[in-house]
């Protein structure tokens, strides 16, 4: 071997070397522009993703908010249903109070030997001549333990119309 043809193998391996240098150098460029590239996408697709994110949390902060909106309006509608169910029970304890009184001052009424028995003073509350409106009917209630004699001597045949309600 002589020395031209040993200086052409080492300028051949030179070129080869430099070669792969420079295919490595370039591929690793390559390599780094597609990961930049790759990054930005990355970037981009998290931004939408978090701006979904926080639409998500606003709508579910104000789903809560409309829930507890709602729960204190079903509190306040409780509170007021307690507050006429009261009112009536007052109403009807009145009423009651009332029936009860007028049983007393009724000279016609008709009286018990056990008056003291207070479920039945009630009931012959509710069984006198009283008229009541009910579902939009008029009702009323019968007279006949009524004395009849307090019908004949109150100067009429003894008959009662619905008008009569001092027979």
């Amino acid at each position: 071997m002589d020395t031209g043809q040993l200086v052409l193998i080492i300028v051949v391996a030179v070129i080869v070397i430099a070669a792969v240098i420079i295919a490595v150098v370039v591929g690793r460029r390559k390599k780094t522009e597609a990961n930049r590239r790759r990054a930005v996408e990355l970037r981009e697709k998290a931004d939408q993703e978090a701006v979904g994110a926080h639409q998500a949390k606003a709508q579910s902060a104000q789903a809560e908010a409309a829930a507890v909106q709602a729960e204190a309006e079903a509190n306040r509608l409780r509170r007021e249903a307690e507050r006429h169910s009261t009112k009536a029970k007052e109403a009807s304890g009145r009423v009651e109070e009332h029936l009860r009184h007028a049983e007393k001052l009724d000279p016609d009424a008709n009286t018990r030997s056990d008056d003291s028995d207070p479920s039945r003073s009630n009931d012959s509350a509710r069984n006198r001549d009283v008229d009541v409106e009910h579902d939009g009917h008029r009702l009323t209630r019968d007279r006949s333990h009524r004395d009849s004699t307090v019908r004949q001597d109150s100067g009429r045949d003894g008959s009662l119309r619905d008008g009569d309600r001092n027979a």
